[in-house]
């Protein structure tokens, strides 16, 4: 309880409110992302970090090796000759043979231990819309502000020492009350005990009695998920799903052709968003519960990626989460799966081997 929060809703509006905030930071700023370029946008972060860096501020860089492969040495070098500490995740190592398939696929800033940003966008030019290749882009980010952010602190210390083999140094001050709303941080990884990904999205869909409004750009889901969906369409709940008319996965792609034709059969609607690639994670359960996250609805995200959320309980902001996903549907269409024989044969192929798509 007693935390603020602010929806980000595209890239130009979610890098300028991180790089202001971090801007004013005083004592630590964390930022971990599954991509990070040396492009335009990247560039335009790492000389903020260097800033606050020579002003004495403890800055730690942590980025997934797959995610932002091809990193230039010039590039983290201007970032470490200031005294910022980078490292990657899960370095493509022997010593991390057994799980080189584990990919940190969270995007999180903290900053001064008591306002964090979480969501979909990773630093890159795309996500503002200007790869010319890919064209619009859609994406959600939030702000959180108040005393959960030391949950998303704590996961971030978890990964850089998973990463490093030591701890961060960080503040671990109760942040002050800043506003009314209940958040909880959500971070299921393969390191759990239990599959919590799977487990979150299956709790909240059952929940459900009303609605249950879901984006995702990628939608292979496992049993759990799947049946959950199936059976909150046959009890009537208002089962809305969002998936991308341009995607850049295309097994994934065709694979998910298979889910969508059996669960439209027990009233769970489909719709596509045309205007360009869609990439948010969002979901939105009745009047009170929403979740802004990295997670896909697909067996990666559900239980082999090191993902990282928000989950929200609070009307105004389940509203204003309504209003965007409205939006978004005014510029989709109802998802229409093609019937032809080799095209349904085709994406049942690839459903079998979803759980590795």
């Amino acid at each position: 309880d007693g935390n603020d929060t602010e929806l980000l809703i595209n890239g130009h509006e979610t890098f300028n409110a991180i790089l202001n905030t971090v801007r004013t930071a005083r004592h630590t700023v964390c930022v971990q992302f599954y991509t990070f370029r040396d492009d335009a946008l990247g560039q335009c972060f790492a000389d903020v970090l260097c800033q606050k860096a020579a002003e004495g501020v403890r800055i730690y860089l942590l980025y997934d090796e797959i995610g932002s492969g091809g990193l230039d040495k010039k590039f983290i070098k201007q970032m470490t000759d200031v005294g910022i500490e980078v490292s990657r995740f899960n370095p493509l190592k022997l010593r991390n043979r057994t799980n080189i398939n584990f990919r940190n696929h969270r995007k999180l800033v903290i900053i001064d231990d008591h306002i964090t940003f979480v969501g979909g966008h990773n630093v890159g030019i795309e996500y503002l819309g200007k790869d010319p290749e890919i064209g619009h882009w859609r994406d959600t980010h939030m702000r959180v502000s108040g005393p959960v952010s030391l949950a998303f602190q704590l996961s971030f210390s978890e990964d850089w020492m998973w990463a490093t083999g030591d701890a961060p140094l960080l503040r671990w001050e109760q942040p002050q009350i800043m506003g009314k709303r209940k958040v909880m941080c959500i971070n299921p990884s393969p390191a759990d005990y239990y599959d919590s990904g799977s487990l979150f999205f299956t709790h909240m869909i059952n929940t459900a009695k009303e609605r249950c409004w879901i984006v995702s750009p990628y939608f292979v889901p496992d049993q759990n998920v799947y049946a959950a969906l199936q059976l909150a369409g046959l009890r009537g709940v208002d089962v809305r799903i969002i998936l991308p008319g341009v995607s850049d996965n295309w097994m994934v792609a065709q694979a998910n052709r298979s889910y969508v034709a059996s669960l439209q059969k027990a009233q769970v609607q489909f719709y596509t968003y045309e205007p360009g690639f869609l990439h948010q994670k969002v979901m939105l359960v009745d009047d009170e519960w929403s979740c802004v996250s990295s997670a896909n609805l697909d067996n990666r995200s559900l239980r082999i990626n090191f993902e990282i959320g928000a989950l929200i309980k609070d009307k105004e902001f389940a509203d204003e989460i309504e209003a965007m996903m409205l939006d978004d549907l005014e510029h989709c269409r109802p998802t229409h799966v093609d019937q032809r024989w080799w095209k349904q044969l085709l994406a049942r192929l690839l459903r079998l081997i979803a759980p590795v798509l």
